[in-house]
């Protein structure tokens, strides 16, 4: 990843012992340096930095410790070669520059230094489109009374070419754009504020010197915040492209957990109400939040819920964190905020849990809503765990309701002895409905299920499909007093037969009949379970926009079952099966 580096500090007058103790190291840097780089051209450069290098390195580190943060640091540390020996040791004396001489010297240095892009004579630039006089602006800094802040804004050569920012003129033009940015940080009014600027084309890393300081010497201060404020300010120009690209990537990533962890408790709490849960923890949080939750008037928000039930919330939460896709996506996204978080600073960012992160937030809001929804004790949904739960009313698909009626029975072939006569067709008529309603009332018992079941039966004997499918279903349970496993077989093997055949002539309802195919190879009714069948079938039906075939679809790219694992797909999916 692209990175900014940002060093500041300000510029003080000395007494005469500091400026002789300054201009005595600067003699002593000068004159090491001079001697290990810039006279011996028939260097090998990319061989191993000399001793007499490293040395000064290690005198300069002592001295400087904050140069280890420089980029120039990293590829010497990388690559100690001559050439990144030289660059190290220009860079440190070259930032510290005021420690080591006085103001004036440092203007000059600033404007003059080997490498520096020359603006007439000098390289000293501002905001002003009138000549500087050297001189008059290093004597002015000199002598100001207050603070001056000298501000280092380095980027790598690579980025620097990439990115425009290998002349004066970008650089002059960025600052002038986050001045106002930078009086802020430095409590600095824009009106008082003054500045000056020089460009330095280095072999591996341009960058630019910054001078700001007040016309009032008693205005100004800056703070850590406020050097990451400035540092946050050029970043996000500079890289706006880069940090747009994460950012995008970075809201896919926080959308697709939110999804997988809306998928993941939605599967929980539908197992948990039909008693086929196997974490008897989580399942007592859910039921008692469902039940706190009935105590409560207002709105139903994790903000407006009283203490106790928040956290009731936050335990099932942490439950859900737990999941291991979900830590997949929670980490993906984590690191991209670190990678994001370096274009700005130097540290790293330590990011909080899952659960303490304020950004997902609205994954408290879904389990709340979740468990408003659920029903404790009704074992039947019509695909536990994998189907939205709204879109059937008394099992008829909205988007089918009777606005067609395949009324014209289909030849099928011989299946068995007692389906061999039968012609299937698909019909939600009022006998059908009245055997759902009674089958799935909240307060249904056994001489409901009963009459139910014998107008199943005959619905079943004149070929209607759908009635097929639910004694298949009916028999699987104990509603008839016990369970008819051999029966429930037959009549799933008979309900897919009917599917298979009705499907090729079908029209209106194609893509329903073959999401239902799918769903019976995908869940084993009626023949082995096979989910890629299942997932051959789910893919026809969802590309012709079958919103429960897409939510299926999602199913088994989510759990990586008939087909690779892609989390990627699934939410894809997800997101058009709710659309």
């Amino acid at each position: 990843m692209s990175q900014l580096i940002v060093t500041s500090r300000y510029l003080k007058n000395g007494n005469q012992k500091n400026k002789t103790k300054r201009r005595n190291y600067t003699k002593y840097i000068a004159t090491r340096e001079t001697v290990e780089i810039r006279s011996q051209k028939f260097v090998d450069r990319n061989a191993n930095a000399t001793k007499n290098q490293e040395q000064l390195i290690n005198n300069l580190i002592n001295d400087f410790p904050e140069s280890k943060r420089y980029l120039e640091y990293e590829d010497y540390e990388r690559e100690p070669t001559i050439e990144n020996a030289g660059e190290l040791i220009s860079t440190i004396v070259e930032r510290n520059a005021d420690v080591v001489g006085n103001r004036q010297n440092f203007v000059g240095y600033m404007a003059m230094r080997p490498g520096v892009e020359k603006r007439g004579s000098h390289g000293l630039f501002n905001e002003k489109n009138e000549p500087i006089i050297l001189n008059q602006a290093a004597n002015e800094i000199a002598e100001h009374k207050g603070n001056v802040w000298s501000h280092v804004v380095s980027l790598r050569r690579e980025d620097a070419v990439r990115l425009g920012y290998d002349n004066s003129d970008a650089w002059r033009e960025l600052v002038k754009r986050h001045i106002s940015d930078i009086a802020k940080a430095q409590n600095i009014p824009l009106c008082n504020l003054k500045w000056y600027a020089a460009y330095h084309d280095t072999t591996h890393h341009p960058h630019i010197h910054l001078l700001v300081y007040s016309t009032n010497p008693k205005q100004g201060f800056l703070t850590k915040a406020g050097i990451d404020k400035i540092r946050s300010a050029f970043a996000n120009d500079i890289f706006h492209d880069d940090l747009q690209s994460i950012y995008q990537e970075q809201t896919v990533s926080r959308d697709e957990l939110k999804a997988v962890s809306k998928n993941e408790f939605e599967s929980i709490v539908n197992r948990i109400a039909s008693n086929d849960h196997t974490d008897p923890q989580l399942g007592e949080l859910i039921r008692k939040l469902y039940i706190q939750l009935q105590n409560v008037k207002g709105k139903k928000v994790y903000g407006y819920l009283p203490k106790e039930i928040k956290e009731t919330v936050n335990k099932i939460f942490s439950e859900l964190a737990k999941d291991e896709n979900i830590r997949q996506l929670y980490d993906k996204w984590c690191s991209l905020e670190r990678l994001k978080c370096k274009t700005y600073t130097q540290k790293e960012k330590e990011l909080p849990s899952l659960t303490d992160n304020k950004v997902f937030q609205p994954v408290r809001n879904m389990i709340i809503r979740t468990v408003l929804n659920m029903k404790p004790f009704d074992v039947n949904t019509e695909i536990e765990g994998s189907e939205p739960n709204d879109e059937y009313i008394d099992n008829t698909p909205q988007n089918v309701l009777p606005l067609f009626d395949e009324a014209e029975p289909l030849e099928e072939k011989e299946t068995d002895e007692s389906a061999a006569a039968i012609k299937y067709y698909i019909k939600w008529n009022d006998q059908y409905k009245k055997a759902c309603k009674l089958i799935y009332g909240k307060d249904a018992k056994l001489n409901d299920f009963k009459k139910a079941e014998q107008i199943l039966l005959s619905e079943s004997q004149r070929g209607n499909v759908l009635a097929v499918y639910d004694l298949g279903k009916l028999y699987s349970t104990d509603k008839l007093g016990e369970r008819n496993e051999e029966m429930s077989i037959a009549k799933y093997t008979q309900a897919l037969q009917g599917f298979l055949q009705i499907e090729p002539n079908s029209k209106k309802i194609k893509p329903y009949i073959q999401y239902r195919i799918g769903k019976m190879f995908c869940y084993g009714l009626g023949t082995e379970q096979d989910y890629e069948k299942a997932f051959e079938w789910f893919e026809r039906s969802a590309k012709q926009k079958n919103k429960f075939a897409q939510f299926s679809l999602a199913n088994l790219y989510y759990y990586g079952n008939g087909v690779e694992k892609d989390l990627s797909q699934a939410f894809l999916w997800y997101q058009r099966s709710s659309s």
